[in-house]
C-alpha cells in the first residue's frame, strides 16, 4: 500500500526552497567587506572603442595581476603596416617581466586594384604583470605603432563586445 496524503503545493515548495536558500546564505562567510579579486569591464559598440580603461583595487603588493582583453581588432593599409595593442598599469607598460602586447602586421593590400585589406578579428591580449604595489591601479589597453614599421588604420571593438578582465593572483 502506498501512503495516502496530499503533495505539497508548488507555492509551499517554493517557500521551503527560499527558506533553505536563505539559511545557506546566512551561514556562508560574508565577504561583503572585501574587495573583489576579479573585475570585468565590458562595452558593446557599433563603432570602435578608442581606449578601454578599468580601475582595480589590488589588495597585496606581492601579487601579480592577470589581465585579459577580448574583442574585435582591425588593421588596414594599402602598403605594409603594423600596430600593437598593449596594456598599461597606472599609465606605464608592464616591466615585470615584460610588456603585455599583441601585434597585427599586414604586408600590403592590393595596389593594382586600389584596395585595402579590412578584416575585423576577434582577438585577445593576455598576460601577467608583477611589481605593482597594492592600492588602486588604472588598467588600460592602448593602440600604438610597432617600431620600424609604418602606422596603419587600426580599430578596436567594432560591432562587438570588448572586455577587460583583471584578476589578482598570488605569486
Amino acid at each position: 500500500m502506498h501512503p495516502q496524503g496530499r503533495a505539497a503545493s508548488p507555492r509551499l515548495q517554493l517557500g521551503l526552497f527560499l527558506v533553505l536558500l536563505l539559511l545557506l546564505l546566512l551561514s556562508a562567510p560574508s565577504s561583503a567587506s572585501e574587495n573583489p579579486k576579479v573585475k570585468q569591464k565590458a562595452l558593446i559598440r557599433q563603432r570602435e572603442v578608442v581606449d578601454l580603461e578599468c580601475t582595480f583595487t589590488k589588495m597585496r603588493s606581492n601579487s601579480a595581476l592577470r589581465v585579459l582583453f577580448s574583442g574585435s581588432l582591425r588593421l588596414k593599409c594599402r602598403n605594409a603596416c603594423c600596430q600593437r595593442w598593449y596594456f598599461t598599469f597606472n599609465g606605464a607598460e608592464c616591466s615585470g617581466p615584460l610588456p603585455i602586447e599583441a601585434i597585427i602586421y599586414l604586408d600590403q593590400g592590393s595596389p593594382e586594384l586600389n584596395s585595402t585589406i579590412n578584416i575585423h578579428r576577434t582577438s585577445s591580449v593576455e598576460g601577467l604583470c608583477e611589481g605593482i604595489g597594492a592600492g588602486l591601479v588604472d588598467v588600460a589597453i592602448w593602440v600604438g605603432t610597432c617600431s620600424d614599421y609604418p602606422k596603419g588604420d587600426a580599430s578596436t571593438g567594432w560591432n562587438s563586445v570588448s572586455r577587460i578582465i583583471i584578476e589578482e593572483l598570488p605569486k
